[in-house]
């Protein structure tokens, strides 16, 4: 069961991984829509959403029982969605120009975590050279 959930892991940080590229592109068509209106709803929205599912991630890493490093990462992924909100609604132009880098930053670590999965998930599949040799030898012991 702990290997499919590392699957589902792994999967669940691709998704967001797309998520956020989609992110970016609304980013970038709130800017340049020259449609005369506020266009940024639907990057709002997604994300939320986003958030959402890192906030789940978190408790996928537990159930996925992934090394407490990359669910230390997942929880700083998720400090790092939290000031991405705060940066979106600051009042300064300057504090709220760092929202794009943080999310470059948000971009990289989820990644970052994604790959990580998938080696903790891969690693658990993958057999081990030798072990079939190993296993015979003890067997002729006994």
């Amino acid at each position: 069961m702990v290997r499919y959930m590392r699957w589902f892991y792994t999967g669940w940080f691709g998704l967001i991984s797309a998520a956020i590229l989609l992110q970016l592109y609304l980013a970038g068509y709130g800017v340049f829509g020259f449609n005369g209106l506020n266009s940024f709803g639907a990057h709002l929205i997604l994300g939320a959403l986003i958030g959402i599912a890192v906030l789940v991630g978190i408790g996928l890493a537990f159930a996925a029982r992934v090394p407490w490093r990359i669910t230390g990462i997942n929880g700083v992924l998720s400090a790092l969605m939290i000031i991405q909100a705060v940066l979106a609604h600051t009042r300064v132009q300057g504090i709220s120009a760092l929202h794009v880098v943080n999310g470059v930053l948000i971009f990289a670590l989820t990644l970052y975590l994604t790959r990580e999965a998938w080696r903790v998930a891969n690693l658990e599949a993958a057999p081990v050279p030798g072990l079939e040799a190993v296993q015979a030898a003890g067997a002729l012991k006994a």
